[in-house]
């Protein structure tokens, strides 16, 4: 894969992805592989949101790290809802109860929270960027503020 506008250690320190704070799993939830094809399936999807147009970004093109990371982590939560979903099972042994897989719920509501705020920023991007290419591009006083 190119190199993208944000790394897989990004978007780790973002999330606190990490062995020692994941200390059930003792490692890191989602390997480098599950994140780069998160970030591609992200700017896949921003490709095809309407608008159209005729630009299509890349993962080194991509218009904003910020929103990346959201994208990427709602993609990923989304996924492993799934899989927790699929691998949930409550067993019993000397009256004690055990489900080591219960976590699709909260996967399943961060990820489509994570994934609302990606989709509405990403709507609003599409947008202005198209009102631009009809009325042009008009700088704003807040363009200046650091």
């Amino acid at each position: 894969m190119a190199q993208s506008i944000i790394t897989e250690k990004e978007l780790r320190i973002w999330s606190m992805d990490r062995p020692e704070i994941n200390t059930l799993v003792e490692n890191v939830r989602f390997t480098p592989e599950d994140i780069e094809q998160a970030i591609t399936n992200v700017v896949d999807y921003f490709n095809i949101l309407p608008p159209p147009t005729r630009h299509k970004y890349t993962v080194e093109t991509f218009p904003s790290r910020a929103l990346l990371a959201l994208g990427v982590w709602g993609w990923l939560l989304r996924g492993a809802a799934i899989g927790e979903a699929s691998n949930n099972l409550s067993y019993n042994a000397d009256g004690t109860t055990v489900n080591d897989r219960d976590k699709a719920e909260i996967f399943a509501t961060l990820g489509k929270t994570l994934w609302d705020e990606f989709k509405e920023l990403s709507n609003n991007i599409k947008l202005t960027q198209s009102i631009n290419k009809v009325y042009g591009f008009h700088s704003s006083e807040y363009s200046s503020i650091p």
